[in-house]
């Protein structure tokens, strides 16, 4: 599982803000595209059993927490609360191979602001490649339908 430091540093400061001020109230995020891929007229909703197994491994281990502590960026009061930190919020999502259009939800996240925060960078990546894939094998099925397709995307890599 990826470590919970695979997130914006952005993310994390923000963290340390809401900790200082004791905000931790239910915040809701929506994840959904604004602009559809030039040529494109509809995207395929992927990614949903990633965003899932993220949320309930996520944690922070004791050597991210020490690196942490180490840096010089966090006080020593918020790199302790982390250890403690659990996804415990809700998600509601359209679907795995659910088409979509600009400004539709594909998911949505509703968890104490903390969590919210800190998960919103790890979910777009998740959720925009698991898309992109989806969203091409679907072009490619409707540019060829009724043949056997073959990837050989790994090549590419």
């Amino acid at each position: 599982m990826p470590s919970a430091l695979l997130t914006d540093l952005y993310q994390l400061t923000m963290l340390q803000v809401y900790h200082d001020r004791g905000m931790s109230g239910t915040a809701a995020f929506e994840f959904f595209v604004r602009k559809m891929p030039e040529h494109r007229n509809f995207l395929v909703a992927a990614g949903l059993e990633q965003v899932l197994d993220y949320l309930e491994a996520l944690h922070f281990t004791e050597e991210e927490l020490a690196w942490l502590a180490g840096c010089g960026r966090f006080g020593r009061d918020f790199v302790d609360s982390l250890a403690a930190l659990r996804f415990t919020g809700e998600v509601a999502a359209v679907p795995e191979g659910t088409p979509f259009f600009p400004d539709e939800p594909i998911l949505r996240v509703v968890a104490p602001l903390p969590q919210a925060q800190l998960v919103e960078t790890r979910i777009i990546n998740l959720l925009q490649f698991q898309t992109m894939i989806a969203s091409k094998a679907a072009r490619v099925r409707l540019a060829a339908p009724g043949k056997l397709l073959v990837d050989f995307g790994l090549r590419r890599a």
